[in-house]
């Protein structure tokens, strides 16, 4: 056998450049095109490039905005069209699609899109981009073990990646603040998480949503295949629902015996119950929730699905069901066993008195005399970054985890102050929540705009919740438009509000 001494001066080049690629990481040995591969052969002619172009804000200088664009992966469908996740199609402002890898962009249109299922479909006016493109089958049901691939374009060929799944399990998804059906797949694949389809045996069982260290989170593909035929058979789509109540597991003995639960230990504790209960009475403080449309429900939280295995409960609110649907309950109350129903209420944003998000439109603001206020919303907190539950005001970030009650379903924030003589004294104050304005109420940025209407004695009185560093700021009523006009020339503002539309993000 020849040494690597005495191998000719080429090879010897060759060997040490192939070693020294693979030190620096820059050749991957376990990346498998699709030419190589029989198992995804003519699969490239079912997976897409997708351009994203849209608006981003700062939310600590609301009115400004700047573009951003991301590239991402679609699966195509039968009508020509493209299943994505929904994650980075808020505020877009234009579409593009590319087949093949490479060459002619054309551009696409959003033709229904659902945040809280982190799902989207896209089309294209541009009938000979469909020439050639194949529907990709979505399994009807989703392995909860063994291998898969991922497939992906990557300058300009189609990747395949092996990838191990770990398991299904509910927890919250990407856009929202439920609990949905996830498949977890164990990968080492660097740059994952943008929407690629995840296969077994050239069907599609999952497009990914998110990667964390050494795990990435798709969606699987039965609930793809639901949220699709609801989309097809629901005019409108009603969307996902959600149980809006809080249970703990049902596994103290000592509580157990309060409830007077015969037999081993099972069921979960309702502790608290929204307000929009429906219908109400249905389901009350202390009740000990056994069955939910018919499968019992153990001390942990979990039942067993014929599908899938052991599951939280959580996905009973989704598995099959939606929003506005009656689900039937069975539960301890006061010692008696009571058949009843559950209304599940629509999963919306503005459900909490600091909204997760808000999609589609441009941050609220007001500026009055140089003072800016802002609904509070966890986008505004994420302008101190990631960790904004450490990062940002105690008293906010601290706020954010209150329901939203009749008296109090939303916040308003004095954010900032942009100086001038009006408010001289007070340019320091920021990060305030407001709780009144000349003697009324302030929930909304609507209702600044009518207690401005309501001066007293020529001054504007501004209340600040009880506990903050300032309590209380007046203004000369006579002087704030003139004042707020000379703001906006001075720091380039084009407008003196921005207020959202009364009703839902929009949905093609």
């Amino acid at each position: 056998m020849k040494t690597l001494l005495f191998e000719k001066p080429a090879s010897v080049l060759r060997h040490l450049l192939g070693i020294l690629l693979l030190v620096q990481g820059w050749v991957t040995p376990h990346v498998v095109l699709a030419k190589e591969n029989s198992s995804v052969q003519g699969l490239e002619h079912s997976i897409v490039t997708l351009e994203i172009t849209r608006q981003t804000y700062d939310y600590q200088q609301p009115w400004t905005r700047r573009t951003d664009q991301v590239t991402k992966m679609g699966v195509v469908l039968n009508d020509n069209e493209v299943l994505t996740t929904a994650d980075y199609l808020q505020d877009q402002t234009l579409i593009r699609l590319q087949k093949g890898g490479r060459g002619r962009w054309v551009e696409g249109n959003l033709k229904w899109i659902d945040y809280h299922a982190n799902l989207a479909v896209i089309g294209s006016s541009d009938a000979k981009f469909w020439d050639g493109l194949k529907p990709m089958t979505i399994a009807k049901q989703t392995p909860t073990r063994g291998p898969a691939q991922m497939i992906r374009w990557r300058n300009g060929v189609l990747e395949a990646r092996d990838l191990n799944i770990n398991r299904l399990s509910v927890k919250r998804g990407k856009l929202t603040f439920i609990d949905v059906l996830q498949l977890e797949l164990d990968t080492e694949i660097a740059g994952i998480g943008w929407s690629e389809a995840i296969i077994r045996g050239r069907q599609l069982i999952g497009i990914t949503s998110s990667k964390e260290e050494h795990t990435c989170a798709a969606l699987p593909a039965s609930f793809l295949r639901m949220c699709l035929a609801a989309r097809q058979e629901q005019k409108p789509f009603r969307g996902l629902g959600y149980f809006a109540f809080v249970w703990q597991r049902g596994d103290n003995p000592a509580t157990l015996d309060f409830l007077k639960l015969r037999g081993d230990p099972r069921g979960v504790l309702v502790l608290e119950v929204s307000k929009n209960t429906r219908p109400e009475g249905s389901l009350q403080l202390r009740d000990l929730i056994l069955s939910i449309e018919g499968f019992a429900i153990d001390a942990q939280g979990d039942y067993e699905d014929p599908d899938y295995g052991v599951l939280s409960l959580e996905n009973l609110a989704t598995r099959h069901r939606w929003a506005g649907d009656q689900v039937r309950l069975k539960v301890l109350r006061a010692g008696k066993e009571v058949e009843t129903t559950y209304q599940l209420p629509k999963a919306d944003y503005r459900a909490e008195t600091v909204p997760n998000a808000a999609y589609d439109q441009e941050p609220e603001y007001l500026v009055l005399g140089g003072l800016v206020f802002q609904p509070l919303s966890v986008p505004y907190l994420q302008s101190w970054g990631t960790d904004y539950m450490r990062k940002a005001p105690f008293r906010l970030s601290f706020t954010s985890q209150n329901k939203s009650t009749h008296d109090r379903p939303s916040l308003v924030v004095l954010s900032t102050i942009l100086p001038d003589i009006h408010n001289l004294g007070y340019q320091e104050a920021r990060w305030l929540i407001l709780d009144s304005m000349n003697g009324q109420k302030i929930n909304r940025l609507n209702d600044l705009i009518e207690a401005k209407k309501s001066a007293k004695n020529g001054l504007h009185e501004l209340v600040f919740q009880q506990g903050d560093s300032l309590s209380k700021l007046v203004l000369d009523a006579t002087q704030t438009d003139e004042a707020t006009q000379r703001v906006l020339e001075r720091y380039g503002i084009e407008k003196p509000f921005v207020l959202a539309p009364p009703s839902t993000p929009k949905t093609p």
